[in-house]
């Protein structure tokens, strides 16, 4: 599925292992409380390492998600490493990241996986005024998480895609302006051993960005270009989906007194090479997060946003979902913290009458054992409708807990 098109360019370090148990991406973005303890890693000469192994055991009640209801246990296996260089005039961080899962029931063999992450982000200071950033990421993603993907037939598999990200940036400390160039090369595979390329892609960005510091943050305005390209060696027809895009918008970062957050808003227009499929005019999509910190031990949020993807489904031209969240975390004692919090999803594939609903719930228990252990439970439940009567296989219900020990250096 095509990625929400981001304007906050930042290095994205999210660990592979909390996001593949928690299947609420939102749910992810809850700070833990700040006076809860953190790993420090370890000092290697000028770098510094942060590195992680996560070991957990799954039970679901609904392996595939969907009206099946079929229930299983798997275990789960997470490899997390940063190595981290800084001076005056360069930040260079490199992750590698590995997860695995493997369920008892061989009748699920096609959702034992294995996913691994490698990113490369640089930021060099060219001038006083100027400094390029570089971001190479090689990762695989779990297919199947989202209303989005089992839309398009993807209960199962991974997702594999090459990023190649460059942004020229001047600030005066007053104003500032960029321009970046993105390249995104995705494919999809299933655990059958063959490739799906439906949604097999190829993307290329390039946007302008200018905006102003404030006291309180920052705001700006932006407008881009995408071509989008089909790459199918069994299905030339998929050309047809093949499309152009234009897009602007306004964000913003703010911090005042305790809250803190950022917004961004846009517009889009994409044509199709094909007739058959109707051009999306004028849409919008965007995100907002609203963190209220009431002190060392409390943090509330608020998230929304509005995406877009792409499908494989004729007549269409891709998949619009709604997410509202709002959760908090809460450091119940020096060595232990809850997150929690509830969630709505709306997904509707475009020009057509199919709509579906989601309701879910994440809790996260987490107990700091000592400097370097972590023992964590999840919980996820969550229960699904569609509005349309041909989809009722989307009707569906689950309760997912995943217990988990973490070591950290």
């Amino acid at each position: 599925m095509k990625a929400t098109f981001k304007v906050v360019f930042t290095p994205l370090l999210v660990c592979l292992a909390q996001s593949a148990m928690a299947q609420n991406a939102l749910f992810d973005d809850i700070p833990i409380p700040a006076g809860f303890p953190q790993p420090s890693g370890k000092a290697l000469g000028s770098l510094h390492l942060d590195a992680g192994v996560t070991a957990g055991l799954m039970t679901t009640n609904n392996v595939y998600r969907d009206s099946s209801h079929l229930s299983s246990e798997a275990t789960q296996l997470a490899l997390s490493s940063t190595l981290t260089s800084g001076g005056e005039r360069h930040l260079i961080i490199g992750t590698l990241e590995h997860y695995s899962q493997d369920f008892r029931d061989n009748a699920y063999q096609d959702m034992d996986l294995d996913a691994t992450r490698a990113t490369v982000f640089g930021r060099f200071v060219t001038s006083e005024l100027t400094n390029l950033r570089l971001l190479f990421i090689d990762e695989e993603d779990i297919l199947g998480k989202t209303q989005s993907e089992q839309l398009n037939n993807f209960t199962s598999g991974l997702e594999h895609n090459q990023r190649v990200e460059a942004i020229f940036e001047i600030d005066n400390s007053r104003y500032f302006a960029n321009v970046m160039a993105r390249n995104d090369k995705v494919t999809s595979k299933t655990k059958s051993g063959f490739e799906d390329d439906a949604l097999n892609r190829s993307e290329r960005d390039y946007v302008l960005l200018g905006g102003r510091h404030f006291s309180w943050g920052k705001a700006f305005l932006f407008g881009g270009t995408q071509t989008l390209k089909y790459q199918s060696s069994s299905t030339p027809a998929l050309a047809e989906r093949n499309s152009d895009e234009n897009r602007y918008g306004i964000g913003a970062e703010y911090q005042v007194d305790k809250f803190s957050g950022d917004v961004d808003i846009f517009r889009f227009t994409q044509r199709f090479k094909s007739a058959r499929i109707p051009d999306i005019e004028n849409a919008w999509v965007g995100s907002g997060r609203l963190n209220y910190a009431a002190n060392d031990k409390l943090t509330l949020m608020f998230a929304a946003n509005r995406r877009f993807h792409e499908t494989n489904i004729p007549n269409s031209g891709g998949i619009f979902d709604e997410n509202i969240f709002v959760g908090g975390a809460l450091a119940l004692s020096p060595n232990l913290y809850l997150r929690m919090g509830p969630s709505y999803n709306r997904t509707e594939l475009q020009n057509t009458p199919v709509v579906i609903e989601r309701y879910e719930l994440d809790v996260e228990l987490g107990w700091q054992i000592n400097s370097h252990f972590e023992m964590i439970f999840m919980t996820n439940v969550f229960s699904q409708d569609a509005e349309h009567s041909g989809f009722s296989s989307f009707n569906a219900q689950q309760a997912n807990s995943v217990l988990s020990l973490k070591y950290s250096l």
